[in-house]
């Protein structure tokens, strides 16, 4: 029965969901769907507590003040020896992929190895926040609940993290990592350019062997919707579009800026958005250069690589969102409070990750890789 209530909650309305576990049961009236909500938020609180206490647990026992900070200054030196991340492809394997792919130029060094690196998708994702009575004169609340979503993955398996800020999860990730010894391997983080991911990643990571990529699918999307703004026409977005995509897929930002100064002023119709998407290249310039360093691989070369091949394709972030997120909490006329939010979306995960069964019958989390059952 709590398999079902919770299984059905990471894609089913409330209503709809405790209408069911009804007619399974033959009760007429039996579980209402407030009932049934406020069980699945008070588990989701438990799975919640249950992660941060194996968080603490592990940041503890490495000699992390539980409560504190995690930065540069507050790593143990026994970390910071991190051999397995020398390993990368051989100049072999390298050269015989850039005969393959006529690439002319590339680096040992860029190009990681799926058996010493760990791919960690990170985004955010905000849903309608459920109108809340406050007193008068109180600061106004935002219109939107964020969560932050992890999907950390390597040839073990699979396993997804959530909070309520980027600071959060990326602490969460700092303890997965730290139980199940992959913080001497090499971390690739594919993110979109938003500014408290790429400042907390260093601050956190400093000691590691870690490299930021600005994954395809959010630099096209930001590049859609800043010309879509900027130009006059669905049509002429399109067509600088072919224009200037090469160049980022390349890494070749000057000729980009170039393209985009050097526009017709008459197909502009708001120069201020042509500013801003020169500015956040700017911003963004190491991580969009990243791409040309990882230039598309043959299949079974590196995990890291095969994950930016097709340009069409969402990143495992952007999926998470979708699994955990987005699809029960996104729909029409949904709105949400910060303690229903975040604890819906931790028995999404905690069902992506194949715990159901280890909370259900002994109340206990692996917080390790695993392959997913759903998803």
């Amino acid at each position: 029965m709590m398999e079902l209530l919770l299984d059905y909650s990471t894609d089913m309305s409330a209503r709809n969901a405790s209408r069911r576990l009804n007619r399974f049961r033959r009760e007429n009236e039996g579980i209402s769907a407030q009932t049934y909500r406020n069980t699945v938020e008070r588990t989701g609180a438990l799975i919640e507590a249950e992660i941060e206490k194996k968080c603490n647990e592990i940041l503890d026992e490495n000699g992390f003040a539980v409560n504190g900070d995690i930065g540069e200054n507050t790593v143990p030196d026994e970390l910071r020896d991190t051999p397995e991340t020398s390993k990368y492809l051989s100049v072999e394997a390298i050269g015989t992929a850039m005969a393959e792919l006529n690439i002319k130029k590339a680096y040992v060094s860029d190009y990681e190895s799926p058996e010493s690196s760990i791919n960690i998708s990170i985004d955010d994702v905000g849903v309608k926040r459920q109108t809340e009575t406050r007193p008068r004169g109180e600061v106004e609340q935002p219109k939107r609940v964020n969560n932050s979503v992890i999907h950390v993955e390597n040839n073990d398996g699979k396993y997804i993290l959530n909070s309520s800020s980027v600071f959060g999860v990326l602490r969460l990730l700092f303890g997965f990592l730290l139980r199940g010894g992959l913080l001497k391997k090499q971390l690739v983080f594919f993110t979109d350019g938003a500014r408290d991911i790429h400042s907390e990643i260093p601050r956190m990571f400093a000691f590691a062997n870690y490299k930021i990529i600005l994954d395809w699918y959010h630099l096209k999307k930001k590049c859609k919707e800043q010309l879509s703004m900027a130009l006059s026409g669905a049509k002429i977005r399109n067509e600088f579009l072919e224009e200037l995509l090469p160049c980022l897929w390349f890494g070749n930002i000057d000729e980009a800026i170039k393209l985009l100064r050097n526009i017709n002023p008459k197909k502009v119709r708001n120069p201020d958005e042509i500013d801003k998407l020169v500015g956040y290249f700017e911003r963004c310039r190491a991580v969009i250069a990243g791409l040309t360093r990882n230039r598309i691989m043959p299949s079974g070369v590196s995990l890291a690589c095969r994950s930016r091949i097709y340009s069409g394709t969402s990143n495992s972030g952007e999926k998470a969102n979708d699994l955990i997120v987005s699809s029960r909490q996104k729909n029409n006329g949904m709105s949400w409070s910060d303690k229903g939010s975040r604890t819906f979306a931790s028995v999404s995960a905690a069902v992506y990750n194949g715990e159901l069964h280890n909370w259900i019958h002994y109340k206990s989390l692996d917080f390790r890789l695993s392959m997913p059952v759903a998803g």
